[in-house]
């Protein structure tokens, strides 16, 4: 449990600020009396070719804030960005799990090597001020999640094999187990075992975080959200999840695509909630390495 105590510092840098989340954390922060730095790439499949007339997120941004559009891929945005910060809130990374099986290089650059940029700045810059570390990780290390057998007891599936969805066999099955599975509660200790790209992606770069950050004294909080949906979710990326295809779809008057056995379930977050996990990470008492579930 994180306890929230008046005992932060004031300079925060978030990178990916003007993406869906790191938008409205830059709001809600800003309104409380942060000084804000925001490192964004302003990628065209989330703000458009022009931001400032098809980014409502980006418009959205306070004016007081520092602004640095620039990638964490790049070193020398990334030491400008990290220049006299408190805390780093990492949300800047390539998202979609489909997307992310061909688009192998683009995501792991992203995801990985913009993870190591800012780590190498920490480790090798000693005169930065950071004394904390929040990410934003996955609910996608976890694969297929946590299951139960009759005949084994707990187990952690693989993901299903396409010769079973042909045949119209949409469950989750586990070798050695002869009986149904039953879908447990996926909670922090589970089995990690990402099923994509994406979720190979997210894990490494929590583990990377954690691993640097205990080493460095630095205080650090991986968040592992759910599928995270609402207002500002944009509705033409067809990679931002389920939620935003079937709102695109229903406002246009159109049917809903419900594939396999319509039985399949999935756990959302609202916004607002992912949003106040960050900042109950942020303003905690907390001290060390440690991940949370954000579901």
């Amino acid at each position: 449990m994180i306890i929230a105590q008046e005992t932060y510092k004031n300079n925060i840098l978030i990178t990916g600020g003007a993406g869906f989340i790191g938008s409205k954390l830059v709001n809600l922060l800003y309104a409380k009396g942060y000084n804000i730095t925001v490192l964004d790439n302003l990628n065209p499949q989330i703000h458009g070719l022009d931001p400032e007339i098809d980014s409502e997120l980006f418009r959205s941004l306070p004016s007081g804030i520092t602004f640095i559009k620039g990638s964490v891929t790049c070193k020398s945005d990334c030491i400008r960005a990290v220049q006299n910060q408190d805390i780093i809130v990492h949300l800047a990374a390539e998202t979609g799990t489909g997307q992310s099986m061909y688009e192998i290089e683009r995501y792991t650059h992203v995801n990985v090597i913009g993870t190591a940029v800012i780590l190498d700045i920490l480790t090798n810059n000693r005169d930065h001020a950071v004394t904390k570390f929040v990410l934003a990780s996955s609910r996608s290390i976890y694969g297929e999640g946590k299951y139960f057998s009759g005949d084994v007891g707990v187990v952690y599936p693989s993901h299903r094999c396409t010769e079973d969805l042909i045949k119209g066999d949409f469950e989750v099955k586990m070798n050695g187990s002869t009986g149904s599975l039953i879908a447990l509660p996926t909670d922090e200790d589970s089995k990690i075992h990402p099923s994509s790209i994406y979720g190979i992606n997210k894990q490494t770069q929590e583990q990377m975080v954690v691993t640097i950050c205990e080493a460095l004294g630095i205080d650090c909080i991986a968040l592992r959200f759910q599928n995270v949906y609402g207002p500002g979710q944009s509705l033409r990326n067809p990679y931002t999840g389920i939620l935003s295809i079937f709102s695109s779809l229903i406002r246009l008057g159109e049917t809903i695509n419900i594939f396999e056995d319509g039985e399949e379930s999935r756990d959302f977050i609202y916004i607002d909630d992912a949003v106040q996990s960050i900042v109950l990470s942020i303003e905690s008492s907390f001290e060390g390495v440690d991940v949370f579930n954000v579901g």
